[in-house]
């Protein structure tokens, strides 16, 4: 089932599977995608009795683009916005790459509404000053040439060197509806956000980081660090994954997350 949910009088597109009433779970989907790269985990979710939910975030997917940078902090209150639509007064939220990178700015902005986290293929510390002027430079050539001329180099690098050809050609499909602005708008947000690194050690909330053993974007030794700055963090390690081990991986990845959500997402 979809959504459409409005915020600040925005509209956005919200996926929701699973029964109503059930302790919700909240994903946020990686750059440039959007909700339905999480289908066969949403599925799983719901097939388990949880309420399983997915943003489209402002530029990608159904949700129109902003028009202007796409903060995390942004995209936190989108999903509480969400949240409140489904009555969740607490809820686990799941982030991958970019959505990871807005998990903690919820965790900053909405303690008091988290239950449990999982980041997947993400990053605590900010842009480096090279790593800023790269995602310029990139937000530039979207709006100058379109999104196909950011994504065609951008797409294989999500996934581990030489992926099966069905599965680049959907992941170029769900890029396919990424918009020039919205290209623009979340890397001129991206690289604005913050260093959360300092932030992870007042964590409290059960957490789990995964990551891609081949992931071309995020090192492991990054994930390493993420996961070792959060209390009792778990590490778990998709081997032969890139940077999408949801899709990559579905049916390791997709138990792996039922099972930390069902056992620490209730109050």
């Amino acid at each position: 089932m979809h959504l459409a949910i409005l915020h600040d009088g925005r509209p956005a597109l919200l996926r929701v599977e699973g029964p109503a009433g059930a302790p919700v779970a909240l994903f946020l989907h990686p750059f440039p995608l959007h909700a339905d790269a999480w289908d066969e985990v949403l599925r799983a979710c719901g097939n388990s009795g949880l309420c399983a939910a997915a943003l489209d975030a402002p530029g990608f997917g159904g949700t129109p683009p902003l028009g202007g940078p796409l903060s995390m902090e942004s995209v936190a209150d989108l999903a509480a916005c969400a949240l409140d639509v489904l009555g969740a007064r607490r809820a686990a939220l799941v982030g991958c790459s970019m959505g990871g990178y807005a998990v903690m700015a919820f965790a900053k902005k909405y303690p008091e509404r988290l239950s449990a986290v999982a980041l997947v293929s993400t990053r605590a510390n900010g842009d480096t000053a090279a790593g800023r002027e790269n995602r310029e430079k990139q937000a530039r050539l979207a709006l100058e040439k379109g999104a196909h001329a950011v994504l065609a180099d951008f797409v294989p690098k999500l996934l581990a060197l030489e992926p099966p050809p069905a599965l680049l050609q959907h992941v170029f499909g769900l890029a396919g509806r990424a918009t020039a602005q919205g290209i623009a708008d979340a890397m001129r947000g991206m690289a604005a956000r913050p260093d959360r690194t300092a932030e992870l050690a007042q964590w409290r909330w059960p957490a789990l980081v995964i990551a891609g053993e081949k992931d071309q974007i995020i090192s492991r030794a990054e994930s390493a660090a993420l996961a070792a700055g959060i209390p009792g963090a778990r590490l778990h390690v998709v081997a032969g994954s890139g940077h999408l081990p949801m899709l990559e991986a579905p049916r390791e990845v997709a138990p792996l997350l039922v099972s930390h959500l069902q056992l620490r997402i209730h109050d």
